[in-house]
């Protein structure tokens, strides 16, 4: 699984000329801001149909996460939204893609920057 750290569409497919896998950043980004920042979830939808039109040739060897070892945990940045963390972890596992789960999602971790982020279980 590569990594293109980065939310746009375009510049994350370009990789997908070289490796065949990568981490699907840019719903990531979306997913956050959507169940996280209260965004619309039309926002989902606007990013597929993006992912569609860029330079990505194929959504379902992205891998979908909503929490990973790079950034801040969701419940370190949305203290408190259990609610919304449940919705992005179910998102996250029956999106298009590939699911990820980070450890320590299960137990609700909620560490900040890394490396805060890579609490011991």
């Amino acid at each position: 699984m590569g990594e293109a750290f980065n939310g746009d569409a375009n510049y994350v497919g370009d990789y997908q000329n070289y490796l065949t896998a990568l981490f699907n950043y840019p719903m990531f980004f979306t997913a956050r801001d959507v169940y996280g920042g209260g965004q619309s979830m039309y926002g989902l939808r606007s990013q597929y149909e993006n992912l569609e039109s860029s330079a990505v040739t194929n959504i379902d060897v992205l891998g979908s996460f909503m929490d990973n070892h790079d950034n801040a945990r969701f419940l370190s940045i949305y203290q408190g939204n259990l609610t919304g963390f449940k919705n992005a972890a179910c998102f996250a596992l029956t999106a298009r893609g590939i699911p990820f789960f980070y450890y320590g999602d299960e137990q609700t971790f909620s560490g900040g920057n890394d490396p805060a982020n890579r609490e011991s279980l």
